[in-house]
């Protein structure tokens, strides 16, 4: 098993006062804690998903979309959360926003399931390595394509 950065509750609220921020026109308010909760929750049934960080992701970004948490911005959110949780473990989101959003819309109508996420991130992710080198006051990630 690998050792998995997991992703707790202050730094998910953050993350949603983030969007908020950058997206102030839009109701970003939390209305429900269930996916938000299960998501905090994860290393707690991870065993279920393998410890596959891809699965883990899919399970993320699916929970948030079809959970609604928020008033608004679900699918940004969902998204914004399953790369955030990649990038602390080593792992990059290689697609356009294009096929970022396209996904996102297929989660939300339920035309993507577990399975076709996960192939989605298997499809479109690849590893950073070195994962951050910091050079002043800049970071920099590699993105290793096999």
């Amino acid at each position: 098993m690998q050792n998995i950065e997991w992703l707790e509750e202050d730094e998910i609220i953050s993350l949603i006062d983030d969007l908020r921020e950058k997206y102030s026109d839009d109701p970003i308010n939390i209305i429900s804690y269930n996916s938000i909760g299960y998501v905090c929750g994860l290393e707690a049934v991870a065993e279920f998903y393998e410890y596959d960080i891809l699965k883990l992701a899919a399970v993320i970004c699916r929970s948030v979309i079809q959970g609604h948490p928020l008033q608004d911005g679900n699918k940004r959110f969902g998204m914004y959360l399953a790369t955030y949780f990649l990038e602390l473990n080593n792992i990059a989101v290689t697609v356009n926003d294009n096929d970022y959003v396209s996904i996102a819309l297929r989660i939300a109508k339920s035309e993507a399931d577990l399975e076709a996420v996960y192939q989605w991130f298997c499809d479109n992710t690849a590893l950073i390595s070195p994962p951050v080198v910091q050079i002043g006051e800049t970071s920099f990630s590699q993105v290793i394509i096999d």
